[in-house]
């Protein structure tokens, strides 16, 4: 309904030409953020954005005044979620404490985005602490159903249009959903390669980057210029699909499997190879409540002081999920912390036994649900953040009108081999 075409590549070009050029572009993103905002609420109120927004680009202009010499994101808005700390704004994380209490020094990855000449749009619409919440923010397909939490406005700013680039985490679920509910890129990136300071954390073990673009090409040009050293992949080849076995490939509506099935038959007739593996879990560790008991262990640990003076002002959810975390000993948290290594070597390991490059499935169980509902499912993402792994939806598919990402996985590290094969895989489901 609200989805307008604003790729991050037509953005850089159209941004950067002229000084009259930046001008024209910055006037075109305040009127999408004006006609989409009013029911999408993406982004954090801010009063005077108009006036920050054109001040910020005219000391872009004052500091590189030659076209050869303006960065790469010259002018560009990028939304950054309400998590990360930006300098000159406030951070809430979707809570009602004090404002001054949560805000700290600006996140690396903030900070990279100045450097490259971005613009920061705003802070986006996150659930409380990026756990549970309600939230404003409806989907831009269809307003009468979710986004996708936590990270739903970065997600929601993209797909309208407001923004060719943003800036999620992912705990659990955080950015593939939001981006297979979106219709957008939606690209979590391997543990720890983006730091994560600046950052108020859910669960440190877990927490990573992630960013949100319109397609591939615009994710390839994100990535490439804010992930450490990126060194660009290339292969002569097609990637060996891996599938899971077991509860794993259970965890969705039957016509989302249905849909799934027909994608992988369409890129076998392209000459993909699949190979279905039996994964290095327990079918119970995917079904049952490890995952999220390890989260809210963590969780309340990062919280125990804010807690301690601030606890009627958490939302129920959240205050129940930190009292259950309070209860979880240290000694449950290490078993999970070294279940990770594990888990990641074991996958390597199957990988190079079956020849498999990369894990493929839906990014999520089913598509966008009511707004007011939940905002994702973590049975398709948990346990590949529970890894490390670097993964990405593509929006490959709709469901009455609503879409449902691809989700492909690969390995810890190699995010240059995920977004390589991943873009090779939406051209050919004809996502682009």
């Amino acid at each position: 309904m609200y989805c307008v075409n604003a790729s991050l590549m037509e953005a850089v070009e159209a941004a950067r030409e002229t000084e009259a050029s930046l001008r024209e572009y910055l006037a075109l993103f305040l009127t999408r953020f004006g006609q989409a905002e009013e029911n999408i609420h993406s982004f954090i109120p801010e009063q005077n954005l108009k006036r920050r927004i054109l001040i910020e680009a005219e000391a872009l202009m004052k500091k590189f005044p030659q076209l050869i010499d303006r960065p790469p994101l010259f002018g560009v808005p990028v939304g950054i979620k309400d998590l990360l700390h930006a300098d000159g704004f406030l951070t809430r994380a979707g809570s009602n404490l004090p404002p001054e209490l949560l805000t700290g020094e600006e996140a690396s990855i903030v900070a990279k985005l100045r450097s490259l000449g971005g613009i920061i749009a705003g802070k986006t619409v996150t659930e409380q602490f990026a756990y549970s919440g309600p939230i404003p923010t409806r989907n831009p397909n269809n307003l009468n159903h979710t986004p996708g939490g936590s990270s739903a406005g970065s997600a929601a700013s993209v797909a309208a249009g407001i923004c060719p680039l943003a800036i999620g985490t992912q705990t659990m679920q955080s950015i593939i959903a939001p981006a297979s509910f979106c219709g957008v890129v939606g690209y979590k990136i391997s543990y720890g390669r983006i730091p994560i300071d600046g950052v108020i954390l859910l669960s440190p073990s877990f927490d990573s980057i992630g960013l949100f673009t319109q397609d591939m090409d615009s994710m390839d040009l994100a990535a490439s210029l804010v992930v450490p050293d990126w060194k660009p992949y290339h292969s002569d080849r097609k990637p060996v699909l891996g599938i899971p076995n077991g509860i794993y490939m259970s965890l969705m509506d039957p016509r989302v499997k249905k849909t799934f099935q027909d994608q992988i038959e369409g890129l076998q007739k392209c000459g993909y190879t699949v190979r279905y593996a039996d994964m290095p879990w327990e079918d119970s560790f995917i079904a049952g409540d490890a995952m999220l008991r390890f989260v809210q262990g963590e969780m309340a640990r990062v919280h125990n002081n804010w807690f301690d003076r601030y606890a009627d002002l958490y939302g129920a959810q959240v205050h129940r999920a930190i009292i259950i975390g309070r209860e979880i000993d240290d000694k449950e948290l290490d078993q999970y912390r070294s279940g990770q290594q594990e888990i990641r070597n074991n996958l390597e390991d199957l990988k190079r036994v079956e020849g498999i490059d990369l894990w493929v499935s839906p990014a999520q169980g089913g598509t966008a649900p009511k707004y007011g509902e939940r905002t994702g499912w973590p049975g398709m993402t948990a346990i590949w953040s529970y890894a490390g792994c670097p993964s990405i939806s593509i929006p490959g598919a709709a469901i009455d009108g609503l879409p449902l990402g691809f989700q492909c996985i690969g390995s810890y590290g190699k995010d240059e081999e995920l977004l390589y094969w991943s873009k090779q895989i939406s051209l050919e489901l004809g996502a682009g």
